[in-house]
C-alpha cells in the first residue's frame, strides 16, 4: 500500500492523521494508548512487542495497535518515519495530548499569544502540534483557513508556509515542538 492509500484508509476509518519520525534507539517499555493505533512505516524500523512476541516493522509494513493493548516499542538505529492514525472513543484531553507528543519526541512548551497577535507567512525548520487551551487562533495553510478553540489541536509539518492571526481574547496553548533534520558531519 502507497502512502497515499494508506493515508486515505486512514481517514475513511475515521483515523485522526498524524506524521512522525522517531529518534533512532527509543526504548517505550510495556504500555497501552487510549487510542486506536495503525502505522506505515515510510523508513528506518520500529519493533512493537506483544505478548513477549516482537515483531519488527520495516519500510513499506504496516502494523496497528488497539487500544488498551499492553505492548512495549524499540525503535531502531536509524530511527523510524511513520505515517500513523490515531483513533479515540473520546474528547482528546491535555494529558494524552502532552503525553502522546512525548512519547513521540516533542518538547512540550505551554504558552499563549497577545490579543490580535499575528504572523506574516513563514514556514518553520521543525514540526509543531498544538492544542488550544482558550481562546482561539486562526491558522491559514494550503488556500484554507482553520479557527482553532479550545480542546482543538493541529499539525504544521516542518517547511509548510502559513500564517496565524490570534482572535480578541488572546490564546493560551500547549505546543510541541521537533526537530526531524538530520545533521550531516
Amino acid at each position: 500500500m502507497d502512502k497515499t492509500e494508506f493515508e486515505t484508509a486512514l481517514r475513511s476509518e475515521g483515523y485522526r492523521v498524524v506524521n512522525s519520525a522517531v529518534k533512532p534507539n527509543l526504548v517505550a517499555p510495556n504500555h497501552c494508548h487510549d487510542f486506536d493505533a495503525k502505522a506505515l512505516v515510510l523508513g528506518g524500523d520500529i519493533t512493537i512487542t506483544c505478548d513477549n512476541t516482537p515483531v519488527t516493522y520495516r519500510t513499506g509494513q504496516c502494523f496497528e495497535v488497539p487500544a488498551g493493548r499492553m505492548h512495549a516499542e524499540h525503535v531502531g538505529p536509524e530511527g523510524v518515519a511513520l505515517l500513523s492514525g490515531r483513533r479515540r472513543t473520546g474528547p482528546l484531553t491535555v494529558e494524552a495530548f502532552e503525553s502522546d507528543l512525548r512519547r513521540e519526541g516533542f518538547d512540550v512548551i505551554h504558552g499563549g499569544q497577545k490579543p490580535c497577535f499575528a504572523e506574516e507567512l513563514h514556514a518553520h525548520d521543525f514540526d509543531v502540534r498544538i492544542m488550544v487551551l482558550g481562546g482561539e487562533i486562526s491558522v491559514a495553510r494550503d488556500g484554507n483557513c482553520v479557527t482553532f478553540k479550545a480542546g482543538d489541536n493541529c499539525e504544521i509539518p516542518e517547511g509548510c508556509q502559513h500564517t496565524t492571526q490570534v482572535g480578541p481574547e488572546g490564546v493560551a496553548y500547549v505546543v510541541g515542538k521537533a526537530s526531524r533534520r538530520v545533521s550531516v558531519n
